[in-house]
């Protein structure tokens, strides 16, 4: 067990119908809670970062403190870069020893993002080094790239087998429905579309914006083939939610490491819920 890419975890997955979860993080502390939990629970993590948060810390700096956790780490982990949309930026995120990458061109016309999609894979491949893509307009906002609802489209299936076929990519994220951020409105999600794009796809199927999903969307998606799935706000939420509850409950208290220590309890608690739905197998 140890540092991996997408593909050593995913293809299992897909095989056995269940999912892994791929959680966004935002430093050393949520990473580190993050693969503990997964850790206790004996399951496969994907650790997920912007590409704000990378260029917050430094590609060098960021990776001198996520690539320990992963390769000291008694389960699979992938470290994988979330909604990049700079060719070179990704290439450089694969240099500074990313194991998975996501090129999204989704903004772009297919014929752009197909482009560029293969030039990453082609970049990646030399350095066992997965990708994902995207087709259509995934509704919300995720790391300053706003898709305004009205805007969005679904993957088309013609387009989606012209994608798979020309990019060669590992993993693939269609737009089907689901959103980015927290659901304001009606759910509506195109489970028809997402099967039967999954029934031609050559590599498993991804699904953004889990979090706000009920457990029937959950699962059915699951059962319809997602074998990865992105979660992001709902680690925000419990980040920046857990210190301000213990400096609620301890307004005299100033000591940052059991504040970290609280904060990182429930966050471990919201990983752990997602996994061990994730991963019940049929």
């Amino acid at each position: 067990m140890s540092y991996v890419n997408m593909e050593a975890i995913l293809g299992d997955a897909r095989k056995n119908h269940y999912a892994v979860g791929a959680f966004n993080i935002v430093n050393y502390l949520t990473a580190k809670a993050a693969v503990e939990a997964a850790e206790e629970l004996g399951q496969p993590i994907i650790i997920q970062t912007s590409v704000k948060t990378v260029k917050a810390f430094g590609i060098k700096e960021m990776m001198s403190f996520l690539k320990p956790i992963a390769e000291n780490a008694t389960v699979n982990v992938a470290i994988h870069l979330d909604h990049s949309t700079d060719v070179e930026f990704t290439k450089a995120c694969i240099d500074g020893g990313w194991s998975s990458v996501m090129y999204d061109g989704s903004q772009l016309t297919l014929e752009e993002n197909i482009k560029n999609t293969k030039e990453i894979v082609t970049y990646a491949k030399n350095k066992k080094v997965t990708v994902e893509g995207e087709l259509g307009a995934i509704v919300g906002v995720e790391d300053d790239i706003v898709v305004i609802a009205g805007n969005s489209a679904h993957a088309r299936p013609e387009d989606c087998h012209i994608f798979l076929k020309e990019t060669g990519i590992d993993a693939f994220a269609p737009a089907v429905g689901t959103a980015h951020g927290v659901y304001t409105g009606e759910i509506n999600i195109d489970y028809d579309l997402f099967d039967e794009i999954n029934q031609f796809s050559s590599c498993p199927l991804v699904l953004h914006g889990g979090t706000g999903l009920t457990d029937e969307m959950f699962h059915k998606l699951i059962a319809l083939g997602a074998s990865k799935v992105n979660i992001s706000t709902a680690i925000k939420i419990a980040y920046c939610q857990g210190m301000v509850t213990y400096t609620k409950m301890n307004p005299d208290q100033n000591d940052p490491l059991k504040l970290d220590a609280f904060t990182k309890e429930g966050l471990k608690k919201v990983v752990k819920q997602h996994i061990q739905f994730f991963s019940l197998r049929d």
